[in-house]
């Protein structure tokens, strides 16, 4: 925080007291993303078994997709991003997985992130479910209705939507049967959908089933309740990374049975 002293004034004032959204620009995490890799660098080696200095290559293939989203999206309202989603990109770009599936879209941001890397990697396909409304909150200058108006998943550009598989709905309602429908097992599954504790409790439990041997099961949001924590003790999850404050991340060290 002590880099941006000012920036963080003015989002914390906005953010915390006056319970706004603001624009991404305005965010620090979004306006520079050092800090928060610096913090998730060794955790990041020790999930997906790359060096730091091999995560420091792909981090630096971030600067031009930074550049270019400040260019689309910088003025706009955040719109719930998931500001942790440069560590995403770093993820897929180091374990290189086939098959992913997150819960909760809005603007798309992780989504984003997430198709980069598997356009970098030249493989892999990603399924998004969402409710078909972008999650726009209250904003002073008028910016979140601008936001509310645009479409979901907004922030994925054309180029990478021939991987991007979106479903629209809640995911108590989507998955089961996308999951069954699923020619392989996922290599990785993120939650960022409702951050409370049956439903983050039911997504972990109904996708672990369905992940492969060492494939990753995340989380956004894993200090909102107790999900995370009790989730990882009661199946014995071992290994498991808190990713810069509140994404978290383990490894399913055998194959679950299905069902």
């Amino acid at each position: 925080m002590s880099a941006h002293p000012l920036l963080w004034a003015r989002f914390l004032y906005r953010h915390d007291l006056r319970h706004e959204d603001v624009r991404l620009m305005d965010n620090p995490r979004f306006a520079d993303w050092e800090p928060m890799y610096r913090v998730a660098r060794e955790p990041l080696a020790r999930l997906t078994g790359r060096t730091p200095e091999e995560l420091d290559r792909f981090y630096r293939e971030l600067a031009p997709i930074h550049r270019q989203l400040e260019a689309e999206a910088g003025r706009l309202q955040g719109a719930s991003a998931l500001m942790q989603a440069p560590l995403l990109y770093l993820i897929v770009r180091a374990t290189h997985p086939a098959l992913a599936l997150e819960t909760g879209v809005s603007s798309g941001f992780s989504s984003r992130l997430i198709l980069e890397a598997l356009e970098a990697n030249g493989s892999g396909e990603l399924h998004s479910i969402g409710v078909a409304q972008v999650a726009a909150g209250r904003s002073s200058d008028g910016l979140g209705d601008a936001v509310a108006a645009r479409p979901i998943g907004y922030l994925v550009s054309e180029r990478l939507r021939a991987r991007w598989h979106l479903h629209f709905g809640r995911s108590d309602d989507v998955m089961p049967g996308l999951l069954t429908s699923l020619a392989q097992p996922l290599d990785l599954f993120l939650h960022d959908s409702r951050h409370q504790y049956d439903t983050m409790t039911w997504e972990y439990t109904t996708a672990l089933p369905h992940l492969r041997p060492n494939g990753l099961l995340l989380s956004h949001d894993i200090h909102t309740c107790r999900a995370w924590p009790d989730f990882i003790a009661a199946r014995s999850l071992a290994g498991d990374e808190e990713l810069d404050h509140d994404l978290g991340g383990v490894r399913v060290p055998i194959a679950p049975a299905r069902g």
